[in-house]
Order: structure tokens, then sequence, then C-alpha cells
């Protein structure tokens, strides 16, 4: 079992790493922090030696993974959830007909949109959160944009 402090340092070096990790599954900062915890927490309580970093961070990402996994499989995250996550955002009362929407396009934009305009990221980050490239980022906000203009005129 590790010392307080190795694990303090085995968490240090791999927090954001685990945190990124489950933000690419969850989609939501409260979820990917939840398990992100949850993950750190299996390591602090089971008895795991690895035997070099790269042997870390391969069981960080599959323990990251595969805890993500089964966390959507108990939850639908279908718009309903969504939906429900909307309820917080200031002067929604005015904006119902756009939040059905961005609800309403295909989860390849929805997220896309939902990181930009909601959750107020830069394209860069949603790039990293959803790992594909800045410029695939951008068309897809082009894209959905075009798309919510057609639904909203």
């Amino acid at each position: 079992m590790m010392s307080r402090d190795e694990f303090g340092l085995f968490y240090n070096k791999y927090k954001n790493y685990v945190y990124r990790l489950c933000y690419s599954y969850m989609k939501r900062a409260a979820d990917a922090e939840d398990c992100a915890e949850d993950v750190f927490v299996k390591v602090l309580a089971g008895n795991r030696k690895f035997t070099d970093e790269e042997h870390e961070k391969r069981w960080l990402a599959v323990a990251a993974a595969n805890h993500c996994k089964n966390k959507l499989k108990q939850r639908k995250r279908d718009d309903a959830y969504l939906a429900e996550a909307a309820e917080d955002i200031p002067g929604k009362e005015n904006n119902d007909e756009v939040l059905e929407a961005v609800l309403s396009l295909p989860d390849k934009y929805k997220s896309v949109v939902w990181l930009y305009y909601y959750d107020g990221y830069k394209t860069g980050e949603i790039a990293k959160i959803l790992k594909k490239p800045p410029s695939t980022v951008r068309n897809l906000l082009s894209d959905a944009r075009a798309l919510l203009k057609k639904r909203l005129e």
C-alpha cells in the first residue's frame, strides 16, 4: 500500500491526466471530477504495484475508462439529462426555443455546442477534451450554427 506521501506524489502527477480522460467520457466537469476521484480511491484502497510510469498510465487509463463506462450505463445520457443540466443556465426561460434546438442536434454537434456556449470552453480546450483537432471543432461549430439557424428561422 502507498504511503500518504507516495500517494500525494502519484495523485499530483496524474490528476489532470485522469480528469481529462474522465471528462472525455462524461462531458460534464462535476461528473468527470467524481469519476476521477473514484479512480484514485481505487488506487489508494488497492495494493497495486506498478512496474514503471508507463504501467501506471496504462492502468489509470483502463481503470478510468471502465469506471466512466459503468457510470454511463447506470445513467442514461439522453436529451432529458442535458435538459436537466440546462435548468441552471441564467436566462434560460428566454431561450427555451434555442435550447430545444440545441438538444435536437445530432450528438457530434450537440456536445461541441454545449461545451462552447453553455460551459464556456474555447475551441482549443474542446479539441483537447474531445480529442479532435481544433479545426474539426471549429468546423463542427460552424455546421451546428448553420443547422441551428435553419431550425430557428
